[in-house]
């Protein structure tokens, strides 16, 4: 019996933005869960990859001393924004400087890669007990196949509001990470 801990950092970033101390909640699952884990992943997007070094090099420092995650460090990409060509097709400018053309930033392989090393790796390890902190409804299908399939219990963690029904209906215990008593345990 043991754990695979799965993390999306951007997930967790916007459920609770001033950040969890990873550490903590490693623990705090362990400690809930009577079992300890066995991997570890954390996977999010760089925007600013000499920031996040850091922050990167802490979560891999192993336990006792550290949460010991496994990293997937992913791209992030950038488009330029247009109107529809019905309302001209122009750039999207910003109002009051027009040197400024607006760019959608979105994040990049992060939930496959996320959904491909979570379904890897109980195949693997056969780790029992699952806990995901993501709420994307994506994960429906891989949570379904190792819930239904492999008898994987599900703990989620994250925020009510931010966790899809599709994977609510799954879980054995959602670890609200916004609301006490979880946030103080988990607080940096």
């Amino acid at each position: 019996m043991s754990i695979g801990l799965f993390v999306d950092g951007s997930f967790v970033y916007k459920t609770y933005p001033d950040q969890i101390d990873y550490l903590k909640l490693r623990q705090l699952i362990e400690s809930e869960l009577s079992d300890s884990v066995d991997e570890a992943y954390y996977f999010n997007s760089d925007n600013d990859p000499p920031k996040a070094t850091k922050f990167n090099n802490c979560l891999t420092v192993p336990p006792p001393g550290g949460p010991g995650f496994r990293l997937k460090i992913y791209w992030l990409s950038k488009k330029k924004l247009y109107w529809p060509p019905s309302l001209g097709g122009h750039p999207v400018l910003h109002p009051n400087d027009s040197n400024i053309h607006y760019e959608l930033t979105s994040q990049k392989g992060v939930d496959v890669g996320l959904a491909y090393h979570m379904v890897r790796s109980h195949y693997k390890r056969k780790w029992d007990k699952l806990v995901l902190c993501a709420g994307d409804g994506d994960f429906h299908e891989p949570v379904q196949n190792l819930v239904e399939s492999e008898n994987v219990d599900l703990y989620l963690v994250g925020s009510l509001r931010g966790i899809s029904s599709e994977l609510r209906s799954y879980a054995k215990k959602i670890f609200e990470i916004d609301q006490e008593p979880v946030l103080s345990k988990v607080r940096r």
